[in-house]
């Protein structure tokens, strides 16, 4: 009953199709430029950010704290070429100009030095000023014996002269007076913009209105030289070069995939047919990104490549199916075989796709939600366009080829035609077949033992790439001893900072040498502490250098002494406002604090580790009541490391219970779902193998490939074996000539749409193809080698079977059974 309504429905739909195919075309056709204008709207966000979700802490803390702080970084403008003079005097007057564009809250470049130096006796520890009045008296002391030619110590022996004591009570690291390289040559501008560099069009305001601003200050200075670093400048330039090498494969994966589909067809038209689909699906799900998130990530960018591949392979199946019934049947007939022989398993296969890239709807990290799904609703597109637009683009081809029979598709679809009898293929011999499958056995027992050596990257710089950007940051990093990007964290007042100070050094005590964390900068170590124990110190002396003779006290070296002990405590109101801007909020409710790490921003383990620590900082705090925000791009990327290390063995796993389910409800038979999912999970096991032998790694990004593997290799077993079901045993070289060699084209076009991304400059975009080429390698050998090679044994095996159970009938005087006789393909074609 079942079946004879499917076969109404396709008569029915393939009817309408003869009928009007115009109008098929022309309504996909205003569907699809509808989408195409949603879509148009889309943008594409290279920030961390947008993969984590919004109610995530460390969103919610950059959210906040960039309110008060403008931004999360620097763009940092190096100028060199010309005489340190020169380049002091082209960095305030670059520094002024710069400051009065509307995106950049301030520029750092020059600091009041003398300020601080002329009070740097009260920024000294207690214990150390104590120390210095001890070798003041000491020297003094020693100088008097001297003079009175008494000698009681050895040279050896005596204190440290004044030199030494200023050197041995002097910062180890003194503040420039401007920011730069050691010998002068470089100058750096730090400017703090009012905003983040995850706002890529920010970011690009921001740098294109710095780069126009210094070009025109430079040309009152010949011979200076201008170049860019900082994390807005890095972050574009990876911005750039992802979307170019998006584009460009892009338009190498289109370009291989219609070689591919000529080749194989040898047929003009088949690019209309397998492809116009293709570019429709793709404009209604990107319509549907557009609806649901109005943006793409670095993750969810490149599933046009993805939704390229299955879409082609829909089309391809349709197509090549229609072209090898039209060789025996009229057009009407042929279309209908081919819809019919191919819409189960289409619909079979986009489900289990679909249903493999759902599941990633519930992990925790947001970017594989998103892509989870856009890629299920892209894959439910492809397969209803095409095969509701495919037919009526075969219907258009046939009656549009030269010396086409219009009466031939004019009618209804006709009754069957009495099937030639196809003749017997040459048989592969058992020994051969029996090689094959323990070739691919071997390969996957080898793949299972080294699966524990196959690593995750964590080294973020070796996705990244090298970027003149990055090169420059190393080198500004290098000059200045300090990290570009801390972290900031916010906290109400100043009595707040000194607390989490605390609560910082604590944790740095409790790990040791594990400890992440290098110092800390808030505005209270620049301000005076313990005043009254201080001016005790300062007293005595002030008095001591009162007593040196006349003459001693008119050395200059005396005299600065003296200023620096007639310096009067200040408040953070009268400190430099170069410095205070640092560390006060935009909107003055608020302090700051820099924390610079001690381990690279670039390996995820160390930033494990930095998160960690940051963690125990925060809760230290709230311990102490107070509540302490965060901004850290750092611990954002640690968080999502975290995040995709936990949800990957998740998704593979419910991934791959959720294709085997989806099969099973489709075939409705336990032996056929394992008989199906099998060889596509013995694929993937090679895929180990392959990454161990080719040595590539898995990471944050192309990660997400591997329940998509599932779902490309997964079409070519479901349809091998719907035909195979469909023509009956015997069938078995047949159908690996035609639907097999369907499933070869539509791997390829799936290896075309990753493959591409082997151009790609981005080493993570790269990595996406290289783990993507080895799966799709890897499954075709399970789904397309192993599979048939199983389907054919098995088949041998149960023929000699029932061959032994008919010569023992005849041994014991049963009659003989003629259509037991008959051999499967005879008995099909009779």
């Amino acid at each position: 009953m079942a079946e004879s309504l499917r076969r109404r429905w396709y008569e029915a739909f393939i009817r309408s199709t003869l009928a009007r195919p115009w109008r098929v075309v022309l309504a996909f056709t205003l569907l699809a430029l509808g989408g195409a204008l949603l879509a148009g709207r889309l943008e594409f966000r290279g920030s961390f950010v947008e993969l984590l979700p919004k109610e995530a802490p460390e969103v919610q803390d950059l959210t906040r704290v960039a309110q008060k702080a403008g931004g999360d970084g620097y763009l940092v403008v190096r100028a060199q070429g010309v005489k340190p003079e020169a380049l002091r005097a082209f960095s305030d007057a670059l520094a002024k100009k710069l400051e009065t564009l509307p995106e950049v809250r301030y520029v750092e470049h020059h600091f009041d030095v003398a300020f601080f130096q002329e009070r740097g006796l009260l920024l000294l520890p207690t214990e150390k000023l104590q120390a210095l009045r001890q070798d003041v008296e000491a020297r003094l002391r020693y100088e008097k014996q001297t003079a009175l030619a008494v000698d009681l110590l050895d040279e050896q022996d005596a204190p440290p002269d004044f030199d030494a004591i200023v050197k041995k009570y002097s910062p180890e690291a003194p503040m420039r007076e401007y920011l730069g390289s050691a010998d002068g040559s470089e100058v750096f501008l730090m400017v703090k913009p009012d905003g983040t560099a995850g706002d890529i069009a920010f970011a690009q305001k921001l740098v294109d209105d710095v780069k126009r601003t210094a070009a025109e200050v430079a040309q009152g200075w010949p011979g200076v030289e201008l170049d860019y670093a900082g994390a807005f400048q890095a972050r574009l330039e990876e911005d750039a070069v992802m979307r170019k090498d998006l584009t460009r494969a892009g338009v190498l994966s289109a370009v291989m995939a219609v070689a591919i589909i000529l080749l194989a067809t040898r047929r003009l038209w088949a690019l209309a047919v397998v492809g116009v689909p293709v570019i429709f699906g793709v404009s209604l799900t990107f319509a549907v990104a557009e609806l649901a998130i109005g943006h793409l990530n670095i993750v969810t960018g490149f599933l046009v490549a993805i939704l390229i591949g299955l879409g082609l392979e829909y089309g391809i199946h349709l197509a090549m199916r229609y072209w090898e019934e039209r060789r025996e049947h009229s057009a009407a007939q042929a279309l209908t075989e081919a819809v019919r022989g191919t819409f189960a398993g289409a619909i079979t296969s986009a489900l289990t796709n679909a249903a493999a890239f759902f599941v990633l709807l519930f992990a925790q990290f947001e970017a594989f939600k998103q892509f989870g799904l856009l890629a299920g609703v892209g894959v439910v597109t492809s397969v209803l366009v095409a095969y509701g637009l495919g037919p009526a683009l075969l219907v258009l081809a046939e009656r549009l080829r030269p010396g086409a029979r219009k009466q031939e598709t004019a009618h209804a679809p006709e009754a069957p035609a009495s099937a030639t009898p196809r003749l017997p293929g040459k048989r592969m011999p058992t020994v051969a077949i029996t090689a094959i499958l323990l070739s691919v056995l071997g390969f996957a027992a080898y793949s299972l033992y080294v699966s524990p050596r196959v690593g995750f990257e964590t080294n973020m710089r070796k996705l990244k790439g090298e970027s003149p950007a990055m090169l420059l940051d190393d080198h500004i990093v290098e000059q200045t001893g300090t990290p570009l990007n801390p972290a900031i964290l916010l906290v109400e007042d100043l009595k707040q900072a000194q607390v989490v100070q605390q609560v910082i050094e604590e944790v740095k005590t409790r790990h040791g040498a594990d400890s992440t964390f290098k110092q800390s900068a808030s505005l209270n170590d620049l301000l005076p502490r313990d005043v009254p124990a201080h001016q005790e110190q300062i007293a005595a002396l002030r008095g001591m250098l009162e007593k040196l003779p006349q003459d001693a006290q008119e050395d200059q070296r005396v005299a600065t002494v003296k200023k620096m002990l007639e310096a009067q405590p200040y408040g953070p109101d009268e400190m430099p406002v170069e410095v205070r801007r640092r560390f006060e909020a935009m909107d003055g409710k608020g302090m700051f604090l820099l924390l610079f790490p001690s381990v690279s921003n670039h390996d995820t383990r160390e930033l494990a580790a930095w998160a960690s620590q940051l963690d125990e900082v925060i809760a230290g705090a709230k311990a102490r009541g107070v509540d302490l925000a965060v901004l850290d791009s750092n611990r954002i990327a640690a968080r999502i490391f975290s995040m995709v290390r936990g949800d990957g063995p998740f998704i593979l796993w419910a991934a791959a219970s959720v294709v085997f389910l989806t099969i099973l409800i489709s075939l409705r038979s336990f032996k056929r779902a394992c008989l199906v999912a099998g060889p596509l999970f013995l694929g993937m096991l090679c895929l180990a193998g392959g990454m161990y032998l080719f040595d590539v790694q898995l990471n944050f990004i192309n990660a997400v490939v591997l329940p998509n593997l599932l779902a490309i290799a997964v079409d070519n077993s479901v349809h091998l074996f719907h035909r195979y079901e469909e023509e009956g045993p015997g069938s078995l070289g047949h159908v690996v000539r035609h639907t097999g060699l369907a499933a070869v084209v539509a791997t390829l076009s799936n290896a075309a749409g990753y493959g591409a991304l082997l151009i790609s400059h981005h080493a993570g975009l790269r990595s996406i193809g290289q783990i993507a080429l080895l799966g799709v390698m890897c499954t075709f050998l399970g789904t397309t080698v192993f599979f048939p090679a199983m389907l054919a044994l098995m088949e041998r095996w149960k023929g000699r079977k029932r061959e032994g159970g008919m010569v023992r009938s005849l041994e014991i005087g049963a009659p003989r059974n003629d259509e037991a006789a008959t051999e499967p393909g005879e008995r099909k074609s009779a």
